[in-house]
């Protein structure tokens, strides 16, 4: 029988190996954008502290020692117990950390600049610290599933905002404490608040289940551990950031004894004197 070229063509299901339409294969970037944002606050309340450490120093009269504990805190809270909740994120998705850890990390970086005592400088950096440890598991996990099939295209996105929130982090807090003194912390709390309330706003779309496809390919993609690579990037990562986290920490005290001027109040502003 010959076909009739005007009769409508009948769609067949495409088989589980096919290549997955343009449409599909198409991240979701309003979605990818939000999670940018969240990391980039993140990291910007991460990266912020080493500029809040002279005003803290000068205000408690703490030794280097102690001041260099502040930050030992902070990565012990942020990094050594982030494998915890990869564990927990690998198990199950638990999308509210992601409003939650925005809303800790703010909070604990904000109140730093009116902490009491030593104490209670340790405690907010404690609340940062975990509040940046649940929001990177969760996050990647987050982002790859709303990547559809351009995950490394959605971690790439991710990354950028962590990275711009890292170049930020300083100069915003240095601004607020010049601007406003140590009162000045409290400006942190403006951009995390906002992005935990949109955060939350999208919370439904973004615990959706991903399509059956999608999981059966994830559960296909082979669970064996590569142990020697993964040894060997925790080193390279550890060794790049013993080296950054030592510049980044230490860099304004040696301005501040240089200048002789550095984070001393005047008038209840910090002064910074380029010398």
């Amino acid at each position: 029988m010959t076909p009739d070229p005007s009769s409508p063509a009948i769609a067949l299901p495409a088989p589980l190996g096919a290549v997955v339409p343009a449409e599909r294969a198409r991240p979701d970037m309003r979605l990818l954008g939000l999670l940018a944002l969240g990391h980039m606050v993140i990291d910007i309340n991460q990266g912020s502290l080493p500029a809040i450490l002279p005003i803290v120093k000068d205000a408690l009269n703490l030794s280097y020692a102690a001041t260099g504990v502040i930050v030992l805190t902070a990565n012990i809270t942020s990094s050594m117990i982030q494998p915890l909740f990869g564990y927990l994120a690998d198990n199950t998705a638990r999308r509210w950390l992601l409003p939650l850890s925005v809303l800790l990390s703010t909070v604990g970086l904000a109140f730093i600049g009116l902490a009491p005592s030593y104490a209670a400088v340790l405690a907010l950096v404690m609340v940062t610290g975990f509040g940046v440890a649940a929001f990177h598991p969760e996050g990647y996990r987050t982002a790859t599933a709303v990547a559809g099939e351009r995950k490394t295209t959605g971690v790439s996105i991710f990354s950028t905002g962590g990275n711009i929130g890292i170049a930020l982090g300083p100069p915003l807090m240095t601004a607020l404490l010049i601007g406003f003194g140590p009162a000045g912390s409290l400006g942190m709390l403006v951009p995390g608040l906002l992005v935990t309330g949109l955060l939350v706003a999208v919370l439904p779309r973004l615990s959706a289940p991903p399509p059956a496809v999608a999981r059966a390919r994830a559960n296909a993609a082979g669970a064996r551990t590569m142990v020697g690579a993964m040894s060997l990037l925790i080193l390279v990562v550890a060794i790049r950031s013993w080296t950054q986290l030592g510049f980044t920490t230490f860099m304004p005290f040696y301005w501040e004894d240089r200048c002789h001027a550095g984070s001393r109040m005047n008038s209840g502003s910090p002064r910074v004197i380029p010398c």
